[in-house]
């Protein structure tokens, strides 16, 4: 595994994807993060995992599975998931993998519940299984822990491993307070989210220099996380999904309910939300980063979820609006746009049904390096030069003729990758054609991202 997953955040580099007699006329690269649910349901998911340098996918202790072994083969590096704080013992009579049976065997030593609660198994209503929490302090636990990732690691041929949970501060929740009380009983003086760190250190060391690890939300315990891993995700920090009694009826479907794009996950009441709230938590993970990130940190992953589009497509004989979904595109260039003004990465999944965060050449254009320290911030919009590109992000007021002006745009014909059309940019200066966006949970025109690329 070579160190170039690292280069796609700073400088691209890499060959265009796909046949050179259909490359477009701008640079291209593999995108750089991607996230996929096994098993791959069909050859057109396969092909979309494919193409990116990282897709968070399958299983640490599933390590064999063909589709894993069809990404590697195929060039994408494979993250494999893993529950950093606890392990499931299954009820159901299905085996435990090895680490947690040993962990079972000897769970009154090594486990902060031994006895229960088992509050994530009984919130989610599984019937299936017990959830035990790891005594992060214990050094044989941690050891053996590393022992088992770095040998399943190897087994799967994987870039790394992604851990959900990541930052360990569940355990301030209420519905852990027995494994606080067990913790802290056990280690008068101890700090829990302190041996979340000494774990991340002991894996950090333990494991081959080109193995990654990528931490969910580990900016919650930064100065204990960041230190270690290689990237963080964020979720829901650009947009977010929420099922809020919104009803249509969709051709083939009938009456459903169906989800809504959030556009303003962050602020303390998304229905009254701004930009400024968002470019606010963006600053706020640049300056945890920047006090506490390690040396092999490349940045955050900006994971979002929306909804699809609900297009109306035609009408029945009452005259009740018939709806068709669409994927999201002005979510999912938001989305993108926004981690980029700080040079890190996005994605956007639509859970309501995936196939619909497909086909988004965006993720796919080579902006090389970013330019400057930090974005440019215009007020109703912010924006960041690139070697070969510009990103900017702007209020849902401001639409129509927009002029972007800024001493770093050059001169040179640049794609627009949201209009796929051409223009004619600079010197200093650059014109863009906005159409708003309704918002369907604010009424207002949504915040909308672009990504722009000059030509080869």
């Amino acid at each position: 595994m070579k160190r170039w997953f690292f280069a796609l955040f700073l400088a691209g580099g890499l060959a265009a994807c796909g046949p050179a007699d259909t490359a477009p006329a701008y640079p291209t690269r593999p995108g750089v993060f991607a996230t996929a649910v096994l098993p791959l349901e069909d050859a057109v998911q396969l092909e979309w995992a494919a193409r990116f340098a990282l897709v968070e996918v399958g299983d640490l202790h599933e390590p064999h599975d063909p589709d894993l072994a069809e990404l590697r083969r195929r060039g994408a590096g494979v993250l494999l998931y893993e529950w950093m704080p606890a392990g499931y013992h299954y009820t159901d009579g299905s085996p435990d993998f090895d680490f947690m049976r040993w962990v079972y065997a000897d769970r009154e030593r090594l486990t902060l519940n031994p006895s229960g609660p088992f509050p994530h198994c009984t919130r989610a209503g599984y019937n299936w299984c017990e959830d035990y929490y790891y005594d992060l302090a214990l050094a044989e636990l941690r050891a053996r822990r590393v022992r088992d990732i770095t040998a399943n690691l190897e087994a799967a041929g994987a870039a790394g491993v992604f851990f959900d949970w990541g930052p360990g501060v569940f355990i301030e929740e209420g519905a852990y307070a027995p494994m606080r009380e067990t913790f802290a009983r056990r280690h008068p003086g101890g700090d829990y989210l302190a041996a979340v760190g000494d774990f991340y250190a002991e894996l950090r060391t333990g494991l081959p220099e080109a193995r990654l690890i990528v931490s969910n939300q580990g900016f919650r315990n930064a100065k204990h996380v960041l230190p270690y891993v290689d990237l963080d995700m964020t979720e829901s920090y650009g947009t977010g999904e929420e099922y809020l009694g919104r009803r249509l009826y969709l051709e083939g479907r009938g009456w459903t309910e169906v989800p809504s794009t959030i556009y303003y996950p962050v602020s303390e009441d998304f229905h009254n939300g701004t930009l400024r709230d968002t470019l606010f938590w963006l600053d706020e993970l640049g300056e945890l980063a920047a006090r506490w990130a390690g040396p092999r940190f490349r940045g955050f992953v900006y994971m979002n979820y929306a909804a699809p589009d609900f297009e109306r497509v035609d009408a029945l004989a009452d005259g009740t609006p018939v709806y068709a979904p669409r994927p999201p595109r002005n979510a999912v260039f938001y989305g993108y746009a926004l981690p980029l003004l700080k040079g890190w990465t996005g994605y956007t999944e639509t859970p309501w049904d995936h196939a619909y965060e497909r086909g988004f050449e965006l993720y796919f254009a080579d902006l090389g390096a970013p330019l400057g320290d930090n974005y440019e911030d215009y007020g109703d919009h912010a924006l960041r030069c690139y070697e070969n590109g510009v990103v900017v992000v702007g209020e849902g007021t401001l639409a129509g003729t927009v002029m972007l002006t800024s001493p770093c745009i050059r001169a040179g014909r640049v794609y627009d990758l949201y209009t796929e059309t051409w223009r004619a940019a600079g010197p200093g200066q650059l014109e863009l054609e906005i159409a708003p966006t309704i918002d369907e949970v604010t009424g207002r025109p949504a915040p909308w991202g672009r990504v722009l690329v000059y030509a080869r």
